[in-house]
């Protein structure tokens, strides 16, 4: 059994190219830029970033916005809420050469009652070399609770695509 008749899909083994916003490749769209300068430990044997260094990357961008919205109180733990990350996924659009300067754009791409999405784009120069987008869980010692509407309107400043004044 099995096939199409029983509505189950067998692949082989690539993902479907899924669609990109163009949007997510400028990144002017972005509300929030964060500044790193690739370090030679992130190299890997072809002089380029090496996957997982870019991954860190990403986090360290998403962990800036973080205080940008909340201030130093969430990395204290003293805010009352935590931000726990639920996933993320990396989408590698070109080799990212070393040595180099790197800008992340990072926004909220979608907003749930007790979670949001983070879009983030990795850029060398003007060109997009990857994209990422990490689901974000607001949370108590209780366990998820619904993002309060004072902390969702510090949250809607940073929504993507950004404002145009």
């Amino acid at each position: 059994m099995g096939g199409a008749a029983s509505g189950v899909r067998h692949s082989d083994g690539m993902s479907e190219r899924r669609e990109v916003d163009p949007a997510r490749l400028a990144l002017d769209s972005y509300p929030f830029v964060h500044d790193i300068v690739a370090r030679f430990s992130d190299m890997d044997v072809q002089r380029h970033l090496n996957n997982s260094a870019i991954v860190t990357f990403y986090e360290d961008a998403r962990v800036n916005l973080n205080q940008q919205m909340f201030g130093d109180e969430l990395m204290s733990g003293e805010a009352g809420f935590r931000l726990l990350v639920l996933e993320t996924t990396v989408r590698y659009m070109s080799e990212a050469p070393y040595p180099g300067a790197y800008r992340i754009g990072a926004g909220i791409i979608r907003f749930g009652g007790s979670s949001y999405e983070y879009g983030l784009g990795l850029f060398h120069g003007d060109t997009c070399v990857g994209l990422s987008q990490t689901v974000m869980v607001h949370a108590t010692a209780t366990g998820p609770t619904p993002i309060p509407p004072a902390r969702r309107a510090r949250m809607d400043k940073f929504a993507f695509p950004a404002a145009t004044a």
